[in-house]
């Protein structure tokens, strides 16, 4: 089953770069499928060092986009589309 992950655009031209590398600097011609495949057996090969940077990464309760979800902020407006609109445009 095929899935697709959302990374940021950053993260995917390290990505593309990586395969590009790949092909220039090691003559290995692969595909992102490939790639990723391998990189996933890798982490779970080592999987320590894995779960120690994501222990690195902030708590999503920390997130403000989180903390809105979990506790949005009241405009005394029943939660209907048009009262909103009506609210917030006039």
């Amino acid at each position: 089953m095929a899935r697709s992950v959302k990374i940021n655009s950053n993260r995917q031209r390290t990505l593309e770069r990586f395969i590009a590398t790949l092909i220039i600097e090691e003559g290995l011609k692969v595909t992102l499928q490939q790639a990723m495949g391998i990189m996933l057996d890798f982490s779970m090969e080592n999987r320590s060092e894995i779960v120690k940077r994501l222990k690195r990464i902030p708590p999503l309760e920390r997130d403000p986009a989180w903390k809105l979800l979990h506790k949005p902020d009241d405009w005394g407006v029943a939660d209907a589309a048009k009262l909103v609109d009506e609210t917030l445009y006039g």
